[in-house]
């Protein structure tokens, strides 16, 4: 893979190790790379942040209004004014995708972490580099709250709707205008994320100014969904289930759309937990994912129904303790 401008490895390991401030991540110049003759390549098109080096001890990021930003620790955040978590910046789902990492955040885009496979830095466990990419459209995401991350014909994709539940607690709020696609995928070849039609979002209950608010797999398999009439005051929500997100789903029952979610606050294994740092009072982890031999946990400053700072946390795992 051949990358242009990246920093230095030793400047990105004195910035981790003493920082004592935070450090906004610019972007580098980038070049995006086209597939051949043979429709090959291994560079993709997103826009390179910088470059990180994991070690034993953590490197901490907070998601800031220009990008992440490198801090010493979430004691160290920018305190953010707490807001309604539909109008804040946090990791809203993680998952593996490929040779990637994916975090899709709130009010921005994607995230992506991966390997630097072919650097001569990076031929030892003990040298690991791990670059991050971003892909985001902040003058459309930052209007609107990404109620799901989940995989549409096998690529990350994110839902964006009008979270207006809030509305009211903010002084001067004004409602987004309804978006022409609600659905928008991460693509290797795109720099920025690409709007998708998923078939099922497209059935609404009947004419009316109807809106997908959040989509997920269940327990069994089964796709469920929530819609919600917008645009009018005391708008009725319905919820359905679908089998493949082509057919139209079927209506169902509140109870069973919150029957089909996994257990809340369920227990990080112990192998894992052992190996998250402590964080401040009132800061919790939120969710965590192992990309190789790298831990990536994200975190929130929360108190009830708002967030403040939120950021994630980059290590390396301790394989023994697995």
């Amino acid at each position: 893979m051949k990358l242009l401008h990246i920093l230095p490895v030793l400047l990105i390991l004195f910035i981790a190790a003493n920082c004592s401030r935070q450090e906004e991540i610019t972007q580098p110049e980038t070049t995006v790379e086209t597939p051949d003759e043979a429709g090959v390549t291994n560079v993709p098109a997103w826009p390179l942040l910088t470059m990180l080096v994991p070690g034993d001890n953590p490197i901490w990021l907070e998601l800031g209004p220009h990008g992440p930003m490198l801090i010493e620790s979430p004691a160290q955040a920018y305190f953010a004014p707490f807001a309604p978590w539909p109008q804040t910046r946090h990791i809203s789902g993680m998952q593996v995708w490929q040779d990637f990492l994916v975090m899709a955040v709130n009010r921005e885009g994607f995230l992506i972490l991966g390997f630097d496979n072919t650097s001569s830095e990076n031929t030892t466990v003990e040298n690991t580099i791990v670059l991050m990419y971003q892909t985001a459209d902040r003058t459309l995401w930052d209007s609107y709250t990404a109620g799901s991350f989940f995989l549409w014909e096998e690529k990350p994709a994110i839902l964006l709707y009008r979270n207006d539940f809030f509305a009211y607690e903010i002084p001067d709020y004004e409602i987004s205008p309804p978006l022409e696609n609600q659905v928008y995928v991460l693509d290797f070849f795109s720099h920025v994320p690409l709007p998708v039609r998923v078939p099922v979002l497209e059935n609404y209950p009947n004419e009316g100014p109807w809106e997908t608010e959040q989509l997920h797999r269940g327990l069994d398999g089964e796709w469920y969904y929530r819609m919600r009439e917008k645009d009018i005051e005391q708008g009725e929500t319905a919820y359905f289930r679908s089998s493949d997100l082509i057919e139209p789903g079927i209506e169902i029952y509140e109870s069973e759309w919150r029957n089909s979610f996994p257990p809340e606050n369920a227990a990080y294994p112990e192998s894992i937990e052992a190996q998250l740092p402590p964080l401040p009072e009132d800061f919790s982890y939120t969710g965590f994912a192992i990309l190789g031999d790298i831990l990536v946990a994200s975190w929130e400053e929360q108190q009830l129904h708002t967030t403040g700072a939120a950021g994630f946390m980059v290590k390396k795992l301790d394989l023994a303790d697995r």
